[in-house]
């Protein structure tokens, strides 16, 4: 018999985060629902834990041929031909969700078809640099239930209709091993093939810690506009608001001058000296740098 909800996690050695991940499911106040686990060639023993793990709620194993590793966006589409509920929840297999998130998801569809984007705090957001400056950026910029732009699309912990992520095939495969743009496009896509809005669902939260450093987030940055947004340019064109890559490429004047300041010697010393900074002006100079990565990666990427 059919759930409201298919839960999809995917998951790749993190065996431990797993264990929590499932374990919060396990005390939802919603019980509709099943799992859908999607391994993506883990060699940590999870296939063997999730052979013998006995939980309160169905769940389904699901794995590439020959056990390989295929990135995330390969891995989650694993569930397309399973999926048989209302809705499904993209879930990240290192975050603990909740008691009630399947609840407040469930609330917000009656109210309003949409993509419920629900809230991820990092715990150690006080002492990570990176996690302080994603609880500031993107949809965390906005309030409760308010409407967001589309490409601010996570899903670390979003849900809607599964018929939406079905029709579309899933996620872009084309951007699966490599480093980002993959969240963003799929909420371009949902955006423009289905016309419905992105709600921040605040109070649907789930808990995780950051262990990236912010030298590994900027390596990423790097990687992202070397490969990824050069494929993303390639196949959507049109879509020029993704981490302001018209700032990139215009001619424009201002532009320009803008552009004289993403020099390595600026990014060198602003990361240096943001250790010193206030917290305000820290997240500021973690913006520029993440623009400076982004955009020198794009410029490697076009030589």
């Amino acid at each position: 018999m059919s759930k409201t909800f298919d839960l999809i996690i995917p998951t790749w050695n993190n065996l431990a985060e797993l264990k929590k991940c499932l374990q919060g499911f396990e005390g939802q106040s919603f019980r509709d629902f099943r799992a859908l686990i999607c391994v993506d060639g883990s060699t940590d023993g999870t296939i063997e834990y999730l052979e013998s793990v006995k939980v309160n709620f169905e769940f389904e194993i699901l794995k590439h041929a020959a056990g390989v590793h295929k990135g995330r966006n390969e891995t989650r589409n694993l569930s397309l031909k399973k999926i048989s509920s209302k809705y499904i929840l993209l879930f990240d297999s290192d975050i603990v969700p909740q008691n009630d998130l399947l609840q407040k998801h469930f609330e917000l569809f009656s109210k309003k078809d949409c993509v419920s984007l629900g809230e991820v705090v990092y715990k150690n957001a006080n002492k990570n640099i990176w996690a302080l400056y994603l609880q500031t950026r993107g949809k965390d910029k906005y309030t409760n239930l308010a409407e967001i732009p589309s490409h601010y699309l996570n899903t670390q912990n979003a849900s809607f209709k599964s018929e939406y992520f079905i029709k579309l095939k899933g996620q872009d495969p084309e951007l699966s091993n490599n480093y980002g743009g993959d969240d963003t496009i799929l909420g371009y896509r949902i955006e423009k093939e289905f016309k419905i809005p992105v709600v921040f669902n605040k109070t649907a939260v789930g808990y995780s810690f950051m262990d990236k450093d912010l030298d590994q987030a900027l390596r990423q940055m790097k990687e992202f506009g070397a490969i990824n947004l050069k494929v993303i340019r390639r196949k959507y064109p049109s879509f020029t608001e993704i981490f302001r890559f018209d700032i990139v490429e215009s001619r424009l004047l201002h532009y320009k001058i803008i552009r004289l300041f993403l020099r390595k010697w600026i990014a060198n010393i602003s990361q240096r000296m943001i250790w010193i900074l206030p917290k305000f002006l820290k997240i500021k100079v973690v913006h520029f740098l993440v623009f400076y990565s982004i955009q020198s990666g794009y410029e490697l990427g076009n030589d």
